[in-house]
């Protein structure tokens, strides 16, 4: 009972550091804090996506495989939309490099870099949006479906004119 708790509390999955993370097409600006994590600002047009990189990390003990986006639980206003595989040697969302996301096998210790394409609605907005993680949805050890929200490198925030800062 203990190994099976043991098993199922464990945290695979995570983003490396800011080296291992890039803006892509439709981020208007890169904001560099002097403390923290820099925050990547989309220009926001009604309908339009936007999409980000970063290196996924398994610091855990097993074998994990990505399925894909997990359930989002969070502002309707900033959703991640779909996700990416690239054949980038380095963190990249270049458009020319993406491929459809199918699933992503990462042993111990084993890091790839993955796209996460953003859809944005300020229709009904009255404060400014931020994201820090992003939902996944994975197995491992053939006996177990995980959700995971994994902390990202980079702040995904998103001003609402006249809006109030975000809350996290």
């Amino acid at each position: 009972a203990v190994l099976f708790i043991g098993v199922r509390t464990s945290a695979p999955l995570g983003g490396l550091g800011t080296g291992h993370a890039a803006p892509g097409p439709g981020v208007a600006k890169l904001i560099e804090p002097k403390t923290g994590r820099p925050a990547f600002v989309p220009a926001y047009r009604a309908g339009r996506a936007f999409d980000t990189a970063f290196t996924l990390h398994n610091p855990g003990r097993f074998a994990v495989e990505v399925t894909g986006l997990g359930q989002e639980r969070g502002a309707p206003e900033l959703q991640p939309a779909a996700l990416f595989g690239t054949d980038s040697a380095t963190s990249s969302a270049y458009p020319d490099h993406l491929h459809q996301f199918r699933r992503l096998r990462l042993e111990r210790g084993d890091t790839a870099i993955v796209v996460v394409r953003w859809r944005l609605d300020c229709s009904r907005s009255t404060a400014d949006v931020s994201a820090g993680s992003v939902p996944l949805r994975y197995t491992y050890l053939t006996l177990f479906t995980q959700p995971a929200r994994v902390a990202l490198p980079f702040a995904v925030t998103l001003p609402v004119p006249g809006g109030r800062p975000p809350s996290h």
